[in-house]
């Protein structure tokens, strides 16, 4: 399970550092690890928006979440390893497929 925000390229930049970036063999998703302690940095998904973990973000923020970064939705819940009981809408592919009907 990831809980991540995703970004427009050109807002997502690394401020110290470099990044190693892997490109999946078959699909249009590659990913950015530093290049210093391995941690991955954000993916690039097919609509060309990094993917950060929020993990990252939270660690960077003093171990919280800033509030304005709260989960809105489920992505790829027709995956889901379990079930979660929330009013997110749960969408079973990418935001630009159908929603799990209840």
């Amino acid at each position: 399970m990831l809980s991540a925000t995703a970004w427009p390229a050109s807002a997502v930049r690394i401020a110290k550092g470099e990044a190693v970036t892997f490109a999946h063999p078959t699909k249009q998703l590659s990913r950015a690890f530093c290049a210093g302690c391995g941690e991955t940095l954000f993916g690039t998904n097919r609509l060309d928006m990094r993917v950060v973990p929020n993990a990252l973000v939270a660690r960077a923020s003093g171990g919280v979440l800033p509030g304005n970064l709260s989960p809105t939705m489920h992505l790829f819940y027709r995956h889901r390893i379990i079930d979660v009981s929330d009013a997110l809408t749960k969408y079973l592919e990418g935001w630009d497929g159908p929603e799990l009907s209840q």
